[in-house]
């Protein structure tokens, strides 16, 4: 049954029993580390223990060996549904490979400077928070008005195929009830208890430089893919000064770009024919479209091609929205201090959930070493964000919504 747990345990106690068996399972993401696990053994383990307690649970995804899960707490009907997100997949390193998450699992307890601390591949990054969002929505009373749904996906390191499955599906679910898609989220990413309210965006390109080979010691027979290139990339440092120059956003500062790798030519005595860049923009909210603005920034440069490779939009949550105001002033009261609120430099999942139209912020546990050798989370932190997220589930799904107004909203 939902909320059930060892005789005796407390949520505080079950978030890091819970924790430490997510650590120690291996979930290398395969697309960034070739022969990596991959998220279906977490997924069935994650899968398995929200159905003993008496979650709606979906393994799903294109891949299956390497499914999402979605689960749902069924409310009454008659009140708002959250939405508790995350990602299986972790960063492995040099190395990795079975049993790397499992390594470091144990070592919490062990007295001295450590003493509080869960480490191992992923623990802060996300196992974490994905321990805390499933005890928080199991340990919930009983009765809520609206859903509870977990959406934890599959390859959000690389591609976020996983969020973009699962966000799919929630849309096809049948909108039997009231609530029956999520009307706000929280993604439960590591922020060190802190709120994260904007994040930026980003956008990879491939850019195709084309030249006329010639011999190296008549330069003046070919065209130089190189340094048409080079043109380029000084156009795109211009460009890097006029980001730097604009008006900053309060959380995010200034958006960038940067030339990520460079390849042309053949040998020392040949004039290159070609030369390729790829090029990162990382993008504020509101900005002008990265295409259109690297295709008006190099037209100088004459490339040959400007490939458009992958781009997700920036994201911005509104501190006045119901979710916002609910899980800062549930981490304020679970902390004792007023909660931090901030901006993001690196993309998540929640820009997927905000594109789909659902209020999004995010709160994650204390930690670090995020997508290195040595990473840990805080069981002091996650008890704290058990607290948070519990706090948000009956602020959120509790409460019935009055005659004509939206559950989420208000």
């Amino acid at each position: 049954m939902i909320g059930t747990a060892a005789p005796g345990a407390t949520s505080a106690d079950e978030v890091v029993t819970l924790a430490r068996r997510l650590i120690a399972i291996d979930a290398t993401n395969p697309s960034l580390v070739p022969g990596g696990a991959g998220e279906r053994e977490l997924a069935i383990f994650v899968a398995a223990w929200l159905d003993e307690r008496g979650f709606q649970v979906q393994l799903m995804g294109a891949d299956p060996a390497r499914p999402s899960v979605l689960a749902r707490r069924g409310g009454r009907g008659d009140g708002a549904a959250l939405l508790l997100a995350g990602h299986l997949d972790t960063v492995g390193g040099p190395g990795t490979g079975a049993g790397s998450a499992a390594d470091g699992a144990a070592a919490v307890g062990e007295g001295g400077a450590d003493e509080d601390r869960l480490v191992g591949r992923g623990a802060y990054d996300m196992a974490g928070g994905l321990a805390a969002a499933m005890v928080a929505a199991a340990f919930a009373p009983p009765g809520l008005a609206g859903d509870v749904v977990l959406a934890f996906a599959a390859d959000e390191e690389f591609g976020s195929v996983g969020m973009e499955e699962l966000l799919a599906a929630i849309d096809a679910e049948p909108q039997t009830a009231r609530a029956a898609r999520p009307d706000a989220a929280i993604v439960l990413e590591p922020t060190d208890l802190e709120v994260t309210l904007a994040h930026r965006g980003f956008a990879w390109f491939r850019v195709e430089y084309e030249g006329l080979a010639a011999h190296g010691s008549q330069p003046e027979l070919g065209i130089d893919a190189i340094d048409r290139a080079l043109e380029g990339m000084i156009a795109l440092r211009g460009l890097a000064v006029e980001l730097a120059a604009r008006p900053r956003h309060p959380l995010l500062g200034a958006g960038g770009v940067r030339v990520a790798t460079v390849e042309g030519g053949t040998d020392a005595a040949t004039v290159a024919d070609r030369c390729t860049l790829i090029v990162e923009r990382r993008t504020l909210p509101g900005e002008e479209d990265p295409g259109a603005e690297l295709a008006r920034v190099l037209a100088a440069s004459r490339p040959a091609r400007i490939v458009p490779l992958v781009a997700r939009a920036a994201m911005e949550a509104d501190p006045d929205a119901r979710i916002a105001r609910a899980v800062l002033a549930a981490v304020e009261r679970a902390t004792g201090s007023p909660a931090v609120r901030r901006g993001d430099p690196w993309w998540t999942d929640a820009g997927l959930i905000a594109d789909a139209g659902i209020p999004v912020v995010l709160v994650g546990p204390v930690g670090g070493g995020a997508h290195a050798d040595e990473e840990w989370v805080s069981a002091a932190s996650l008890r704290t964000l058990v607290e948070v997220v519990g706090s948000v589930i009956v602020d959120v799904c509790g409460r019935a919504a009055g005659p004509g107004a939206h559950p989420a909203v208000g």
